[in-house]
């Protein structure tokens, strides 16, 4: 799909799917809901099976559950093309980047997705607030090492007391470190506790 050396690239970290159509060609077609250039908007996402397959790879619960409807069409005896009607589901994807390219330049009614990179669990609670805001029900996609997600946790505290000894307000520092929400400030600070074991030695901030 990559034919887009003259078109706008842009990039997106979150999105909301009412409906999914596929066939027996290699493009999914999925209605959505998301923000593109701080504009929030409907279109239309055109993904190659094998991106879309990534895309419920590293989405964890929320690619489980689609990858099950998708399985589901596969071995049903309907007629072409597949369509998954998700309206009533409330789907939000926010795991990953998509970086994609209108399917015709001035014209944002449809986008082809040609990279999709997954976000770190840090990422994710960076962007937490925003995606609350459009989405209402974020589920953040946690499938990594608990040691590593408690050093993330960690890095956050430590760069909103960093912020917090520069003078920055306690509101702007927690906005800034990704910690305005009250249950993970109170896990980040948790994870920034001394441990009694040296299993966990959070490196300084720097």
């Amino acid at each position: 799909m990559k034919n887009s050396l003259s078109k706008t690239a842009y990039k997106i970290d979150a999105f909301s799917t009412s409906k999914i159509i596929f066939d027996e060609s290699d493009l999914v077609s999925l209605n959505v809901k998301c923000r593109i250039n701080n504009i929030f908007s409907e279109t239309t996402l055109l993904f190659p099976f094998s991106k879309f397959n990534d895309l419920l790879r590293f989405s964890g619960v929320v690619g489980e559950k689609v990858q099950l409807k998708v399985s589901d069409k596969l071995l049903s005896n309907e007629e072409l093309p597949y369509i998954i009607d998700l309206i009533n589901e409330n789907i939000v994807f926010t795991n990953c980047t998509l970086e994609i390219v209108p399917l015709h330049e001035e014209n944002s009614s449809c986008f082809c997705v040609e990279e999709i990179t997954p976000l770190s669990f840090l990422q994710q609670t960076k962007n937490l607030r925003t995606n609350m805001r459009d989405f209402h029900s974020v589920e953040l996609n946690n499938d990594l090492q608990q040691n590593f997600t408690l050093v993330e946790f960690a890095q956050m505290y430590f760069y909103y007391k960093g912020l917090i000894e520069l003078n920055i307000s306690e509101n702007a520092a927690r906005e800034k470190a990704g910690l305005q929400n009250d249950k993970l400030f109170k896990m980040a600070f948790c994870a920034a506790l001394p441990q009694k074991s040296n299993a966990f030695k959070p490196s300084r901030l720097i």
